[in-house]
């Protein structure tokens, strides 16, 4: 054999090898791109509750309010050494979930990384995405399980390796936040409401096994919680706190108030004696020296425990269960309407949960938390921000109802758009009814649909001139 054949035979073998490890360089960049907010901070976004997800990183106890997913997560990418890497899992994972959507989505002609690029571009300048992923919080993880599920179940050819990666990260972010599973719940049971074997001619490839796949893994989720908690001194449940806080949320429109009122004379529950000294709002209910629930506990699970009855009794009440339902719908679109980019970002210093938990946990890191532009009241004031995020929402719908007919005539798009929207419409209902209405639960999620707006601008003239500009195949 010449050399120019062994040169040859060489490039050949290369070839690959420069092509993933351009894509990987390629994807690195983009993530750095996603979490500039948290490099611009000087330091990664924290909210009141990182406090908690960073001290039960490292002590492994689970917080009664919350599940122990995230600060699983945050102990297996900080090597309990520092903040930044969470930042960097959070927006590569977020990268690399939207380059494998538009592989999915876009002509195998396009050169995927232009698309990508601009895609990021327009979502890190004109939504709320890159402040979520910024922040050590785990509503970022909320968004990314709805492409998550999108490339589980549409795209099969992804292969064994990367399937597996997703299911995993199904698995631990579903478990990050408690609304998660209700979400997925819900989802699940409409996917298979739509895809009865009477319809079968209408369902995915491999729909069934997928489905049951999901199913397992929810299940799977939520078991490995309760038995967390079984093991660290609570009750085997996965929330051992839901009780305390449908309490909360059934403050609101005076239920929990007209029904003790009617009811305490003959009943005797736990709450009784504190039933005119209900708050309206449902966080002063639960946190607070003089919240009800540290009145009844002094520990959450304890109130938890005795407010079970009541909440149990009212929501099996007919009258009431439907009141409970119009001030849900009530609440479920109200939430809808919720968008703030750097919701509760205030600045936490010297008391607060996270400043003490970054001096306890990572004290080498203490200095640059203080000098952070969040802690010097940088983003106090975000008035034009949330401006663009605002009006960028409204002609993300604007576009999805005009050209409607263009993205529905797309095999992909006619799945990914509606599940996208579908997952919005999910996080608004169930954090609304369970919870209480809040603008940055609906704003973790809001960005979903300018990027269904994005992606259904492809399917337009404009958009498909501007993709073919890129006339060889991507990487």
């Amino acid at each position: 054999m010449d050399s120019n054949s062994r040169r040859s035979d060489l490039m050949d073998q290369m070839g690959p090898r420069l092509s993933y490890l351009r894509r990987l360089l390629y994807l690195i960049g983009t993530t750095f791109l996603i979490g500039a907010l948290a490099f611009y901070n000087r330091y990664p976004l924290v909210f009141s509750d990182s406090g908690t997800y960073i001290r039960e990183a490292f002590l492994l106890e689970p917080p009664p309010d919350r599940p122990i997913g995230y600060s699983l997560i945050i102990r297996a990418v900080t090597w309990q050494s520092t903040l930044w890497t969470v930042v960097l899992f959070q927006s590569g994972m977020l990268a690399w979930l939207l380059w494998e959507t538009l592989r999915k989505v876009l002509p195998a002609q396009v050169v995927l990384w232009r698309t990508h690029l601009l895609l990021v571009l327009v979502l890190v300048l004109c939504t709320s995405m890159p402040w979520y992923a910024a922040q050590i919080m785990p509503d970022i993880f909320t968004p990314m399980i709805a492409l998550i599920l999108y490339l589980l179940f549409r795209a099969p050819e992804l292969g064994r390796v990367k399937r597996g990666v997703l299911w995993v990260c199904l698995f631990f972010f579903l478990i990050t936040h408690n609304a998660h599973v209700a979400m997925a719940a819900l989802l699940l049971v409409g996917m298979a409401l739509i895809h009865l074997p009477w319809n079968s001619r209408r369902a995915w490839p491999r729909f069934w096994p997928n489905l049951g796949g999901m199913a397992l893994v929810l299940v799977s989720g939520v078991a490995f919680i309760a038995w967390f908690n079984g093991q660290n001194g609570m009750r085997p449940v996965f929330s051992p706190s839901a009780n305390v806080f449908l309490s909360a949320r059934l403050c609101e429109n005076n239920l929990l108030a007209d029904f003790l009122s009617e009811h305490c004379g003959d009943r005797n529950y736990a709450i009784c004696p504190y039933k005119d000294e209900l708050p309206m709002v449902p966080v002063d209910f639960i946190w607070g020296d003089n919240s009800i629930t540290t009145k009844m506990g002094p520990k959450m699970t304890v109130a938890d425990t005795l407010l079970a009855p009541v909440v149990h009794d009212l929501l099996t009440d007919p009258v009431y269960l439907g009141r409970f339902l119009r001030s849900s719908l009530v609440a479920s679109i109200t939430q809808l309407f919720q968008v703030n980019a750097a919701s509760g970002l205030s600045s936490y210093q010297l008391g607060s949960a996270p400043h003490r938990e970054v001096a306890d946990r990572l004290p080498w890191e203490l200095s640059t938390y203080n000098s952070s532009l969040q802690n010097n009241g940088a983003w106090r004031d975000l008035g034009v921000s949330n401006r663009v995020v605002q009006l960028a929402l409204l002609l993300a719908v604007c576009v999805l109802l005009w050209i409607r007919r263009n993205w529905m005539a797309h095999s992909q798009l006619r799945t990914l758009i509606p599940l996208l929207l579908t997952w919005v419409v999910l996080n608004a209902v169930v954090t609304a009814s369970l919870a209480n209405v809040y603008d940055r639960l609906q704003s973790r999620v809001a960005w979903l649909v300018v990027l269904a707006a994005c992606l259904a601008l492809t399917q337009t003239a404009w958009g498909r001139r501007l993709l073919e500009m890129s006339d060889f195949r991507s990487a």
